[in-house]
């Protein structure tokens, strides 16, 4: 019994990373490109769950990383019900659920396995997120949504007062982005899992379509004894906020319907009447925000529709002063291409190249990484392109922080040059196209 055993341990992977998809393509590609590097060196497998995409997402996936484990559903099964699909299949000792709208560091798996190894009462993990501008995700830990605690958030309380403990404990408010310290709620985006505790808390429930299953299973994990920690010594980049439509009526309705369910769900006590009430009302008051925010955008529409009219050829002839002036940050090569990339039909004035190489020889770019905040600054740059296939996707993420104060517009051309992506649009080598974030 012990040798098998012994044999059966030896056969598992040390990571399984799985990646639910839906209609995101270019964000799956840019996310496997950053993954690929990642797993280098490591035990790993990699499932892509794909709900029925109709944008060439599975071909994509078999094509260029034919070494990812493809499940392809002919309809949308859900965030919840794809993850349990491959979880099922999962040998790992960890399970990564991530989200195909994210972008890691070479270092992030290695990091986040030392850590497990070396806190064993983690049951799970999450990490610091940035979103498209750089800037800290509040979502990277959360605080359980008791009936309270959802009520504050639902309310717009936690928004007034951000740093709060009481007020804000949805976010954690209270607590320091950049220091390790546990937390009740992980974000499904990047769920770093023990598989024991997988097996002890059963697969995340399916009556969670979209939103709100990493609030229960986070909560299932510490029920089992388990703590769930927040470890910002890996930090990855999310696309979500920017593309996320909050205004929209389905997504507030969806996301708090989430949340009701969940304080049904585990706090259906006596208070849970009165509580529930209270939610529902400002799930209806937020619903009716939404509502009246897209009925003055409908309404005032025609009104700038006149406007521009009016003031078309004072327009175009300001035309090339409206031009976004571009760096793009590269090595020769690269910045070549890219530039063919955004040529002709864009609105992007490029002022130069940013070099990823302290000694580059080349004295016509505009300095290097080092200083770009300095560069930035000095030319008055409006948009920053990063070359993920030319620099390290570490320092992709550390730079796009570095950045985040500055009002500016942050790509990142893929591997290759095929395309450059932002939180809510792609551009590729014959047409511009926006595809909607419909992740987390």
């Amino acid at each position: 019994m012990n040798l098998v055993l012994f044999v059966v341990k030896k056969l598992l992977m040390d990571l399984s990373v799985i990646i639910v998809n839906y209609n995101v393509r270019y964000f799956l590609d840019l996310c496997l490109f950053s993954v690929r590097k990642a797993a280098q060196g490591i035990n790993c497998e990699i499932f892509v769950v794909d709900n029925n995409s109709s944008d060439g997402s599975c071909l994509m996936v078999t094509r260029d990383y034919p070494e990812v484990k493809v499940l392809a559903n002919n309809e949308n099964k859900g965030f919840a019900a794809a993850n349990n699909q491959a979880i099922k299949l999962a040998s790992g000792k960890y399970i990564l659920l991530l989200n195909p709208d994210t972008f890691i560091g070479e270092d992030a798996f290695r990091k986040c396995i030392k850590f497990m190894e070396g806190n064993s009462d983690a049951g799970a993990m999450g990490v610091m997120m940035i979103n498209g501008k750089g800037k800290f995700l509040p979502e990277s830990r959360r605080g359980l949504p008791d009936p309270e605690t959802a009520f504050y958030r639902i309310s717009g309380l936690s928004y007034l007062f951000p740093r709060s403990g009481k007020f804000n404990r949805y976010y954690l408010g209270d607590l320091d982005k950049t220091e390790t310290h546990t937390a009740d709620v992980i974000s499904g985006a990047f769920m770093f899992l023990r598989q024991e505790v997988v097996m002890k808390a059963g697969l995340p429930d399916e009556s969670f379509f979209m939103y709100g299953e990493d609030i229960d299973y986070s909560y299932r994990i510490l029920k089992e004894g388990f703590k769930n920690y927040y470890y910002p010594g890996v930090k990855i980049l999310h696309f979500k906020g920017e593309s996320t439509k909050k205004e929209n009526i389905d997504f507030v309705v969806n996301f708090y319907k989430a949340m009701l369910i969940f304080v049904l769900k585990h706090y259906n006590n006596g208070n849970f009447k009165k509580m529930s009430l209270a939610i529902r009302a400002a799930i209806l008051f937020r619903a009716g925000l939404s509502v009246i925010k897209r009925f003055f955008k409908r309404l005032l529409l025609p009104l700038f529709k006149g406007i521009t009219y009016l003031f078309r050829k004072r327009q175009a002839e300001a035309r090339t002063a409206q031009q976004v002036k571009t760096v793009i940050v590269s090595d020769t090569e690269g910045y070549k291409n890219v530039i063919k990339l955004l040529s002709p039909g864009n609105f992007a004035t490029i002022a130069g190249r940013i070099s990823i190489d302290l000694e580059d020889p080349d004295k016509n770019n505009l300095g290097n990484i080092g200083n770009i905040n300095g560069i930035i600054k000095a030319n008055r740059i409006k948009q920053v392109i990063f070359t993920a296939g030319r620099m390290s996707s570490s320092g992709i993420i550390d730079s796009m922080s570095s950045i985040s104060d500055i009002r500016i517009m942050i790509r990142i051309a893929s591997a290759n040059e095929r395309f450059i992506i932002n939180s809510g649009s792609v551009t590729t080598q014959d047409t511009k196209a926006s595809q909607s974030n419909t992740h987390k």
